[in-house]
């Protein structure tokens, strides 16, 4: 009797073992395939990647409507916000290499795009093969100027954010894409070249169809550096105008040209030291503006690009950038005060704004914003319709931001380098922090 009890008790306890060492593989399966990233093997010394937005999640601070991170191991930096088709499209560059940035090479700069519905919610994200320095909407998509290495190029997208066509500037000297405009159904692609031999910088303009054929090449070279204002309609062609600097003087560069016609410039000395800022219509004519010593000069030309007016906007020196946008109305930043201008240069408004750094302004048919950083603050002024103030949100290190207004809100890019009372998530390095504020 003892001997068939001894059996049936090892029979048991081997029952019970076999079950618990099933159990026991079956779990270990199930944290192996949790904790695998996808196409990695289980058991390998890697954990899963985490997203590279973090969800939209609603601030502490009540201008915030949503908030959320663009990052990874490395740096982020924002380029552009803009709202198409009732979805968020941002524009950036890194050089994260982890997992969540295609394993790219590690300190090799590209730029990425991502789409997020109006509350901030991911719907894609794509990271490229080339930096950007614009991006331009289209009917059927995006339009981006950007950079190859040394070599600069124009990038088609869908609204999907795929590359449906590309087309190269010649290599002819280090080419850094810095303007893209869309004109009269053809793209306008700009890019600074700089000689060596002469360490003197030139425009490079491709005029290209909208299947990116080559139309026309232009070559905007002067006796000093030229560096890009804008480019816009003019008569029966085209203006480019351009910041330069020649022998310690500052000059105000506007070239007129066509399809065909060689560039016909056109030079306004602003006196020792000035640099034009901006140049955009004014009136029944065109403005720039220019620092002098934290001055700031307001130059007016009128329909044929004669000098009519200069006046001076600063009260007092100070060491802040000066420049001045265009959309709808006409808006200066002195370095003290953000300006709405009337039709003769003069100001209707104004609001008191200093940061030690602006970053970027924008404007819709009610008000116009600007941004800047001020310590770790990210500042905003507005001035509208309806009111007029200036806030801040807490950010680190800011540096670099993109704004577009909508018909109730802002939206903001600006890099930041850490968790903040406002920012509330961090990847590491420097992140694109994103957001809707309420306005």
């Amino acid at each position: 009797m003892k001997n068939i009890l001894s059996k049936r008790q090892l029979q048991t306890v081997m029952l019970l073992t076999a079950v618990i060492f099933i159990l026991i593989c079956g779990v270990a399966y199930t944290v192996s395939t949790r904790t695998a990233p996808t196409g990695g093997a289980a058991g390998d010394n890697v954990t899963p990647p985490h997203e590279i937005l973090r969800p939209a999640r609603v601030s502490a601070n009540d201008r915030i409507a949503w908030e959320t991170n663009v990052g990874g191991s490395g740096d982020e930096y924002p380029v552009a916000v803009h709202v198409k088709n009732n979805e968020i499209y941002i524009f950036g560059n890194t050089d994260s290499s982890d997992r969540d940035f295609a394993m790219s090479e590690k300190g090799k700069t590209r730029g990425f795009g991502a789409r997020l519905s109006l509350a901030g919610r991911t719907l894609a994200f794509t990271v490229f093969d080339f930096t950007i320095a614009k991006a331009v909407p289209t009917q059927s998509g995006w339009a981006v100027a950007g950079n190859e290495g040394s070599v600069a190029g124009i990038y088609l997208l869908t609204d999907s954010l795929a590359v449906s066509g590309k087309a190269s500037m010649s290599p002819i000297h280090k080419l850094n894409a810095c303007g893209l405009y869309i004109y009269d159904n053809r793209y306008f692609l700009a890019a600074e070249s700089y000689d060596e031999v002469t360490k003197k910088t030139s425009l490079l303009i491709n005029i290209y169809t909208v299947g990116l054929s080559l139309e026309r090449e232009k070559l905007f070279s002067h006796t000093y550096s030229l560096r890009l204002l804008d480019i816009m309609p003019y008569e029966n062609g085209y203006i480019l105008a351009a910041a330069a600097s020649y022998q310690d003087l500052g000059y105000l560069t506007v070239a007129r040209f066509n399809m065909l016609s060689e560039p016909a410039y056109s030079d306004f000395n602003l006196g020792y030291t000035y640099a034009p800022t901006a140049f955009l219509p004014l009136g029944n004519g065109y403005a720039a503006i220019a620092d002098k010593d934290g001055g700031c000069e307001l130059l007016t030309l009128n329909q044929k690009l004669v000098k009519t007016d200069v006046k001076f906007l600063t009260e007092t020196p100070n060491a802040n950038e000066k420049t001045m946008f265009y959309a709808g109305a006409t808006y200066a930043y002195t370095g003290e005060k953000l300006l709405q201008l009337g039709d003769d240069g003069r100001a209707v408004g104004s609001v008191d704004y200093a940061p030690k750094k602006i970053l970027d302004f924008c404007s819709n048919d009610a008000a116009a914003f600007i941004a800047g950083a001020n310590g770790n603050s990210l500042t905003f002024a507005m001035i509208g319709k309806q009111k007029s103030e200036t806030f801040s949100l807490s950010a680190i290190t800011p540096s670099r931001a993109a704004l577009s207004a909508t018909a109730n809100g802002l939206l903001f890019l600006c890099d930041n380098a850490g968790t903040t009372q406002d920012c509330g998530g961090h990847f590491g390095g420097a992140d694109v922090w994103a957001g809707r504020l309420n306005i």
